[in-house]
């Protein structure tokens, strides 16, 4: 009996040790089962509606291609909110006329909404907590706006997050009862503002990961790469907001003409993605992680298109100034020619920073033709305020090396002082480096004196000029300097109506009226928008030993308005590096310029000195050419031994070209004949001494530079 109970018991241990092992292995069984069952992806078509799943999440789309519910963790995050979709200028939705399923596996399934615009394909991969889509365009055409929106519940998403800072969103019903103030900006019932614009980033630089979150889910848009996107590295863009409706908006800005940039030509073929939708428990250290995790994997390739390349080249180089210095932390883009990179948007861009010793590496370039552009990013070359340029830049292979590149802008000899550096932002200045909010420009004060040597860019000097007033540069020369003197203003942005005399010791030697609104200042932005750079050259004469000023009046300025400042230098002496034109060499910036000379009147054809045996030379460069456009540099050098005492400069053009903006010269145009004269303030050319002025023309078909130049009637050597 002893024996009985003994393996009585053994046998009840055994079957319950076989029953434990069996749960155990069942239990295993079906959590395999289960994983297996979420990693495989389900789509289900009838017409132009689509459902997709992956286990992780469900969405379906409508006949009109918008994502209308979007199921996660057993959450309709979407609901009544009006959900995924596309758009162009501003509202006008897609109209897909079809339906594509372009890949349907366990592991993936691909469908696309084709419309006259392209091809809008949205991507559910096994495993991956999110939605990716591309879009390849066909006749899109020309836009100013196109986007893709990701609007779930505003129950749900109460937070946003641009790259840069977070924010707690207002409710709808706290807008409603709100004071507008501008487009999609509110005063609240405390008085604070929230506006729309407070959250946008530069795009190529702080954009990879922007998103919405709250009550246990979040919602990010990751971008890998914007090499599609429009404005290059200077862009900036709009990345979440809420409204007056409830739902919470996740943009995705592919063009735009926010902040100063043009409308875009979108070519055929060209393609916009892929980017990544993710959703995740609102937590921002894991969307981070999948943003590091989705660049690592860039190009992609699970996708397989005409016009996505997964042969990539790595394009590097070392940058070094002609007089020797190395041109370090430069911002380095590739992207296509024309100069202004502000501008493009129908190719593909590609930027980096050069490291301290000038090298650079631009990572997983598509093949192609580009131009090589770089600038100053301030440091140690903060006094550079032309762009560099190298054109017919063809790119293949793995990588490619373009060597040891050799940057010539323009300077002289005496820096007498400069007010920040060149970096293509006002950030040195006075609330330039405070977060993005609206009214910032109501703290400016529209009087303030600036002095060489004791005042400093960070206390004194404001990131924009905002009110009709008076900035003053105050500073003291122990020595007085012989022909021309060379001020350079670069300015950071422009927004609406602001007419700007500037003076040197009393005597105006230019005025800038409004250029194109970049609506910069009024929408948030303090440290930049649409560049621009204004090279003033005025006889040295108008300095004096003692006590020096150079004022900046604005006479007029909108509100929200005026001209946002990156440098202002002041230069004498001979030309160290450079053409001494507008940009040097290569080709410079400046999209438009101004009008010099509204004060100063052109030198009387009377009293100008004859020129006769070739004892003039002109360097004529054009320096920044697009459609229909150019801008161009003209250099008279007196090669003689007398000084030239105002002067008319006469040429032909052999193709049309017509002056339609100049500076630093008066103008006078015959059909093809042109005569451009000089102001009250740089007549006189010191033997060895040059007079620079610049212009804005058009052209239509051939841009040829004129090959003969009189100057007061006689003959010019042409350099």
């Amino acid at each position: 009996m002893k024996k009985q109970g003994m393996l009585s018991a053994l046998l009840r241990r055994a079957i319950l040790l076989v029953l434990t092992v069996g749960l155990l292995i069942g239990g295993f069984t079906l959590r395999v089962h289960s994983a297996s069952a979420a990693s495989v992806v389900t789509l289900q078509v009838s017409g132009l509606n689509a459902t997709i799943s992956n286990g992780i999440y469900t969405i379906k789309f409508n006949t009109k291609g918008t994502g209308y519910s979007l199921v996660y963790n057993g959450t309709e995050l979407i609901g009544a909110a009006p959900g995924f979709y596309s758009s162009i200028n501003g509202g006008t939705g897609m109209s897909p006329t079809s339906l594509q399923v372009v890949t349907n596996t366990a592991s993936m399934a691909d469908i696309a909404y084709i419309s006259s615009w392209g091809a809008l394909h949205y991507v559910v991969r096994s495993g991956v907590s999110g939605l990716y889509s591309y879009f390849v365009a066909s006749g899109i055409g020309t836009v100013g706006e196109f986007r893709t929106l990701y609007r779930p519940s505003g129950d749900i998403f109460r937070n946003g997050y641009n790259g840069v800072r977070t924010i707690a969103f207002p409710t709808a019903s706290q807008i409603n009862s709100a004071t507008v103030v501008q487009d999609a900006t509110y005063r609240l019932a405390d008085g604070s503002i929230y506006t729309k614009y407070d959250m946008s980033n530069y795009t190529f630089e702080q954009d990879t990961l922007h998103g919405i979150y709250g009550n246990g889910y979040g919602m990010w848009m990751i971008s890998p790469s914007h090499e599609y996107n429009n404005g290059g590295p200077m862009k900036q863009d709009l990345t979440v907001h809420v409204g007056t409706t409830d739902d919470t908006v996740l943009l995705n800005m592919l063009v735009s003409g926010h902040f100063g940039t043009p409308q875009v030509a979108i070519p055929a073929g060209k393609i916009y993605g892929p980017w990544l939708v993710y959703f995740n428990n609102g937590s921002l250290s894991d969307a981070q992680a999948r943003a590091t995790t989705e660049t690592a994997a860039w190009p992609y390739t699970w996708l397989s298109n005409p016009s996505y390349p997964l042969a990539r080249t790595n394009v590097s180089g070392t940058l070094h100034l002609a007089d020797g210095r190395v041109a370090a932390g430069a911002v380095v883009t590739l992207a296509g020619p024309g100069g202004d990179i502000y501008q493009q948007g129908s190719d593909y861009i590609f930027t980096t920073h050069a490291d301290s010793n000038g090298g650079f590496t631009l990572s997983k370039v598509r093949p192609g033709n580009y131009s090589l552009y770089a600038w100053a990013n301030g440091g140690s070359i903060g006094d550079v305020t032309d762009q560099y340029e190298r054109d017919n830049i063809t790119v293949s292979g793995s990588s490619q090396s373009l060597g040891t590149l050799t940057w010539t802008p323009t300077l002289y000899s005496n820096l007498l002082w400069q007010i920040g550096t060149a970096d293509r932002k006002a950030a040195d200045f006075h609330l330039g480096n405070v977060q993005r909010q609206y009214g910032l420009w109501n703290q400016v004060p529209p009087n303030l004196t600036y002095t060489i040597g004791q005042s400093t860019p960070a206390n004194d000097w404001y990131y924009a000029q905002t009110g009709v007033g008076t900035w003053t540069v105050n500073f003291n020369l122990s020595n007085t300097y012989s022909g021309n003197a060379h001020l350079t203003v670069a300015l950071a942005g422009e927004t609406r109506t602001a007419t700007t005399q500037v003076a040197v010791n009393g005597t105006t030697i230019t005025t800038w009226p409004a250029f194109t609104n970049d609506e910069a200042i009024y929408r948030s932005a303090n440290q930049s928008g649409s560049y621009h750079l204004i090279p003033l050259t005025f006889a040295a004469s108008l300095l004096k030993v003692g006590n020096n000023t150079i004022t900046f009046h604005a006479s007029s300025v909108s509100a929200g308005g005026g001209s946002m400042f990156d440098t202002i230098k002041l230069e004498t002496g001979t030309l160290v590096t450079g053409s001494g034109g507008s940009g040097g060499t290569p080709t410079p910036t400046p999209t438009t310029q101004p009008t010099v000379g509204v004060t100063p009147t052109a030198t009387p054809g009377s009293t100008t000195t004859p020129v006769s045996g070739a004892s003039c030379q002109v360097n004529y460069a054009v320096t920044n050419q697009w459609a229909g456009g150019f801008g161009a540099s003209v250099m008279i050098t007196n090669i003689g031994t007398t000084t030239i005492n105002g002067w008319t400069l006469t040429w032909t053009f052999a193709n049309g070209q017509t002056i339609t903006q100049i500076w630093n010269a008066s103008d006078t145009q015959s059909g093809n004949t042109v005569s451009a004269s000089s102001l009250s303030y740089n007549g006189p050319i010191a033997p060895g001494g040059n007079a620079t002025f610049g212009f804005n023309g058009t052209w239509n078909g051939t841009n040829a530079k004129p090959t003969g130049f009189t100057l007061n009637g006689g003959r010019c050597s042409v350099s």
